[in-house]
C-alpha cells in the first residue's frame, strides 16, 4: 500500500548513495535475474554476472593505474562496451567521459584536451581519427582499443589493419577482461564525482557537464520508483549523453529492473526488438515517433509489450500513436544534463481502459502507476490523452527541486504567463558541479543557488508546467515573440506534412526575423512549398507564417534525435546569399 504521498527528500535519505551500492543490494538478493541483453550479439548477462564482468574491467582499469578521481574517456558505438566500462570505471573512483562517437579532427582534439583523460577507449574504426589528431593533444592518454572480431557487427574491414602512433601507449580490450574478478574495495561516497558528459554542442564548442554520484541517485531514484522490477526497458540511445546511459541502463539497475540495449534506433527493426525484451518501457526521442508512424499499418499492431512510451517532446499525433500500438501512456517530463530530472507526468491514453493485452502485462498494475505518478507530484500530472493535450506539458515538478519562473526582469511571472524557468536544488550536490574548466559559465548558469536553463516555460493554477521553446528559440516578428515550437505544430497540422522545423533567420528588412521552415512530407504525398504557403495564408496568422518554406526528405539529425536546425540554417542562408 503506498503512502498518501511520497516524500522525495525522505526516500532519497534512506535509499543507497551510489549505483555500486545499489548493484551489490541486487546482486545480493536476487543475482540470477536479468539485467543487461546486448541485443546487437544477443549476449544476456543477469544482475551477478555482470557485476563480475565488470570487476574484472575495474581490477584492470587499477592495473593500468586508474584511481580515484582520475577521468577515463570513451570513443565507442558499442553499447557493450561503453556501459560495462562505466561500471568498471566507477568501481575504481574514476569518472565517466564519453564523447560523442560522430565528432573528428579539431573537435575531438577539443574535447579530449578539455577533459584530459588518462586513459581512452576507443573503438578500432576510430581509431584513424585518434591517430589524426595526435599532434594537436596536449597530453597524451593510453589507448584501450576495441578490437572486433570478424563476426561481430561492428567489424569493419576498412580499419582493421590501423595501429596507434607509436607517441601512444595502447592495450586492448581483450585486456580489461582479463582482470581478476575479484571485488574492489568501495572507494565512492554520494559526494565524489562520476561523470562528464558533454552537451550537444550543435552551436560552438561543447560543454562538458560534470556530475557527482548524487546527482545520478536523484535522476534514478524518482524514475526507479516508477519502474517495477519485472518491467524490461528498451534502450537504442547513444552512451555518451545521460538519455541512454542513465535515464536508460542506470534506471533499469537502480529499480533492478532488466534492459535491451542496441547501438542505434532502426525504424525497421524496432518492433521486432521490442517483441525479442519484451519491453514494457521505452524512450522516442522526436522524429522516432514519426518514422515509427510512417513504418505500414498492421492488424497486430497492438500486439506489443509497450506500456509506457516517453516521448520527448510531446508530438501532435501521441494520442494517434498510442491507439494504433496500444501504448497505455505517454510518459512526459523535463531535465537536462545539468539538473537530471526536474518534472514528470503522465497522458493516460486509454482512460477507464487498457490498450496493452492483458496477457503481455507486466510489472505494476495500471492503476499503480497512476497512483505512483500521483504520489510523487500531483494529480496534475495525469491528464486524459483523449483530450487536447496542452502544448509542451512537463507534468508537475518532482520534490528534489523547486522550480520558479521568471520574467527578464528576474520577478516571478504569473499563472500561464511565459518566463525563464529557474530551478533551485533541495538535496545537496544533485545539481551538477560545474561546466569543466569554464568557471565563467557557471557562474553565468547557477547564480544565487539556483540553476537557470535557457528554457522558457509556464505553469498553471493546478501546478502544471509547459515548455515553451528554449531562450534561443523565440523568433521576433513584428514585435512578436513566437516559438519555432507553435509554427512547427501549426505545419504538422497540414495532411500530408509528416514533421518540420522552423527556425530564424536574418530579415530583409528591419533587425528582427523571418520565419524559415523545412518540411517533410508524409510518404508518397505529393507536397510543394506553394501549397504550404497557400495554406499557411489560410490557417497562420500572417506574423506567424514562414517567409521560407523548403521541402525536404529528411532532415539532420543528431544520434539522440534532435533536429540540427543549425545545419538547415545554413543551408538557407547560403542559399539566400548569406544574408545578415
Amino acid at each position: 500500500m503506498m503512502p498518501s504521498t511520497i516524500d522525495l527528500i525522505q526516500e532519497f535519505e534512506k535509499d543507497e548513495k551510489t549505483v555500486l551500492e545499489k548493484l551489490s543490494a541486487w546482486c545480493s538478493s536476487g543475482g540470477e535475474r536479468n539485467f543487461f541483453l546486448y541485443g546487437e550479439q544477443d549476449r544476456q548477462f543477469t544482475y551477478s554476472e555482470f557485476d563480475l564482468y565488470t570487476n574484472r574491467i575495474a581490477n584492470a582499469l587499477k592495473s593500468l593505474g586508474i584511481g580515484k578521481g582520475d577521468r577515463v574517456s570513451l570513443l565507442t558505438k558499442n553499447g557493450l562496451v561503453a556501459i560495462s566500462a562505466m561500471l568498471g570505471i566507477w568501481k575504481c573512483g574514476a569518472l565517466y567521459c564519453p564523447i560523442n562517437n560522430r565528432i573528428t579532427g579539431d573537435l575531438l582534439a577539443y574535447v579530449i584536451n578539455d577533459t584530459g583523460p588518462k586513459l581512452l577507449i576507443v573503438d578500432q574504426p576510430s581509431l584513424q581519427s585518434v591517430n589524426d589528431i595526435a599532434d594537436q593533444l596536449t597530453q597524451l592518454p593510453r589507448l584501450v582499443i576495441h578490437q572486433p572480431h570478424r563476426d561481430d557487427h561492428d567489424y569493419d574491414a576498412a580499419s582493421a589493419g590501423i595501429s596507434p602512433l607509436s607517441v601512444f601507449q595502447a592495450n586492448t580490450y581483450l585486456d580489461l577482461l582479463s582482470g581478476d574478478v575479484g571485488a574492489l574495495p568501495l572507494v565512492i561516497g554520494a559526494t565524489d564525482l562520476s561523470s562528464i558528459i558533454y552537451t550537444s554542442g550543435t552551436t560552438g564548442h561543447p560543454k562538458g557537464v560534470v556530475h557527482r554520484h548524487a546527482w545520478l541517485h536523484n535522476l534514478c531514484l524518482p524514475l526507479s520508483l516508477m519502474t517495477h522490477p519485472d518491467d524490461v526497458l528498451y534502450c537504442d540511445l547513444p552512451m555518451y549523453h545521460i538519455g541512454g546511459a542513465f535515464s536508460n541502463v542506470v534506471r533499469a539497475l537502480w529499480a533492478g529492473a532488466s534492459i535491451g540495449v542496441w547501438d542505434r534506433f532502426s525504424p525497421k527493426d524496432f518492433w521486432p526488438r521490442i517483441h525479442k525484451t519484451g519491453a514494457s518501457i521505452t524512450i522516442l526521442l522526436d522524429v522516432m515517433c514519426d518514422w515509427i508512424m510512417e513504418q505500414p499499418e498492421r492488424p497486430t499492431d497492438r500486439e506489443n509489450t509497450i506500456i509506457r512510451a516517453h516521448m520527448q517532446p510531446l508530438p501532435d499525433h501521441h494520442h494517434k500513436m498510442s491507439r494504433r500500438f496500444g501504448f497505455d501512456f505517454a510518459a512526459v517530463g523535463y531535465g537536462s544534463t545539468e539538473l537530471g530530472i526536474g518534472f514528470t507526468g503522465l497522458v493516460d491514453e486509454f482512460v477507464g481502459a487498457q490498450g496493452t493485452p492483458e496477457q503481455l502485462w507486466k510489472g505494476y498494475s495500471k492503476q499503480q502507476i497512476v497512483d505512483r505518478v500521483i504520489y510523487l507530484t500531483g494529480p496534475a500530472a495525469v491528464v486524459d490523452g483523449a483530450t487536447d493535450v496542452s502544448k509542451g506539458f512537463m507534468g508537475m515538478p518532482l520534490g528534489s527541486y523547486a522550480p520558479s519562473v521568471v520574467g527578464n526582469n528576474g520577478t516571478p511571472v504569473g499563472f500561464d504567463e511565459a518566463g525563464q524557468l529557474a530551478m533551485r536544488p533541495k538535496i545537496p550536490n544533485i545539481l551538477f558541479a560545474e561546466y569543466f574548466n569554464k568557471p565563467a559559465e557557471t557562474s553565468e548558469a547557477v547564480k544565487e543557488g539556483r540553476f537557470f536553463p535557457s528554457d522558457i516555460v509556464s505553469f498553471d493554477s493546478q501546478g502544471a508546467y509547459y515548455f515553451k521553446d528554449r531562450k534561443q528559440g523565440f523568433i521576433r516578428v513584428r514585435g512578436e515573440n513566437i516559438a519555432a515550437t507553435v509554427i512547427e505544430s501549426e505545419l504538422n497540422k497540414h495532411e500530408k506534412v509528416s514533421h518540420s522545423a522552423a527556425f530564424a533567420v536574418p530579415a530583409a528588412q528591419g533587425s528582427e526575423d523571418d520565419i524559415a521552415a523545412f518540411v517533410v512530407p508524409r510518404k508518397g504525398s505529393a507536397l510543394t512549398a506553394a501549397d504550404l504557403h497557400e495554406w499557411c495564408d489560410k490557417s497562420m496568422a500572417k506574423f506567424m507564417r514562414p517567409r521560407h518554406i523548403r521541402i525536404a526528405d529528411s532532415l539532420p539529425v543528431t544520434p539522440t534525435m534532435k533536429i540540427e536546425k543549425y545545419k538547415l540554417r545554413e543551408k538557407l542562408l547560403a542559399e539566400l546569399g548569406e544574408r545578415g
